[in-house]
């Protein structure tokens, strides 16, 4: 993993598919967490993590649309033969 910032507040990173997808969990999981049990947890994290999460939701559907994939969950049924 390779980490730079690129200006102040803002970071480039490079990643293999395997630390993102690591990362991602990571951060759904507490998602999920927040929502099963909120004591403690405040609003604007929530709101934070959650935004983050749908950006990345977003920029992934933008990077598959542009290499004509399909988005997960919408995959034409097989035809009946």
């Amino acid at each position: 993993m390779k980490l730079d910032e690129i200006r102040p507040g803002v970071y480039q990173a490079t990643l293999t598919a395997h630390e993102l997808s690591a990362l991602l969990a990571g951060a759904r999981m507490s998602l999920s967490l927040m929502d099963q049990d909120p004591s403690g947890v405040t609003a604007e994290a929530r709101g934070a993590l959650a935004g983050v999460l749908e950006s990345f939701d977003a920029a992934l559907a933008r990077t598959r649309a542009g290499q004509g994939e399909q988005p997960p969950g919408t995959e034409a049924a097989p035809p009946d033969a």
